[in-house]
């Protein structure tokens, strides 16, 4: 039984009390969610620089049960942070359901304004980039740090950002393909410079036509945005699919589905039976697009195309 968005969304809330010698023992830093998981808050330093995430773990995993288990780790948009990309997703709630490991790291400080983060991405934004923050280094660092604490499946990591953490997902694609299963890219742009890489990823972008912030054609952000964290300029999700058609070597000609205002392309015969889909959503905004009402929830689609649960 799939958790509807609304479901998913309270199921990030917090158990404010524990009935006493009903559960078992917490770990300091750990808490437990309505979503029946176990949500560990874990800190490591590096290139000198203390960093931090959350991992939500089903409660059969965190026993280390033999079997080992997927992960999606989920990067947060600038100005963002963990918790505001775990609260916008309702991710906790599909991932104590479909039985994975879902993760939330955090950025570093992008703007003025406390628990405002960033990614150092590749062309945005703001002080990660200016900075040249190490967060290539810092995912890595990260998995070891998941796969030693949990029973992790190596082969099944996957990623899932928004905005510019869906800029980092394509960098980390490229800086560390032979991690990455797959990438989920919601509302960003592919604005690596140099993509240095030869394995195939499975890819799914999904991004609204009226999109202000990363626009869907490309070019430069909005006036807003670019006072907050600095002027960029982006690819556009042509560019972004024409990338991975040649890196997955897919066909060129993909079955396109229209269904009221979202067109699915799929791109078939892909090398080593990568996957390749672009969702395009007419109208779609800047945000993580939640509307299971309306025939589209980015969450459930992104858990569905990289097959977590089965």
């Amino acid at each position: 039984m799939r958790i509807g968005g609304a479901a998913r969304v309270a199921a990030l809330v917090a158990t404010a009390l524990l009935l006493a010698g009903c559960a078992p023992t917490l770990a300091e830093g750990q808490t437990r969610t309505d979503a029946g998981a176990l949500a560990d808050t874990h800190s490591l330093t590096v290139d000198g620089v203390e960093r931090s995430y959350v991992a939500h773990v089903p409660e059969g995993a965190a026993a280390a049960l033999p079997e080992t288990l997927p992960v999606l780790v989920v990067l947060h948009g600038a100005g963002g942070n963990g918790a505001k990309a775990e609260a916008a997703t309702g991710l906790s709630g599909l991932a104590k359901a479909r039985n994975f490991i879902v993760v939330y790291p955090n950025g570093t400080q992008a703007a003025d304004i406390e628990g405002q983060l960033a990614w150092n991405a590749d062309g945005c934004c703001a002080a990660p980039r200016r900075t040249q923050v190490d967060d290539v280094g810092f995912i890595a660092a990260m998995l070891d740090d998941v796969e030693q604490r949990f029973p992790v499946d190596a082969s099944r990591i996957y990623l899932a950002g928004f905005s510019n953490g869906g800029m980092m997902s394509y960098r980390l694609s490229c800086e560390l393909g032979d991690r990455i299963a797959g990438i989920a890219v919601v509302a960003g742009a592919f604005n690596v410079a140099d993509c240095d890489r030869s394995e195939t990823t499975d890819v799914l972008i999904i991004h609204g036509t009226g999109d202000l912030t990363v626009p869907y054609r490309g070019g430069p952000t909005n006036e807003m945005t670019a006072s907050r964290f600095g002027q960029w300029t982006n690819a556009s999700v042509a560019d972004a699919t024409r990338e991975w058609i040649g890196r997955n070597d897919c066909s060129r000609f993909p079955q396109t589905v229209i269904e009221g205002t979202v067109t699915r392309a799929t791109y078939d015969e892909c090398d080593e039976e990568s996957k390749l889909e672009v969702i395009t959503i007419a109208g779609g905004t800047h945000v993580w697009p939640l509307a299971p009402e309306k025939g589209f929830d980015a969450s459930e689609t992104v858990v569905d195309f990289f097959g977590l649960g089965s």
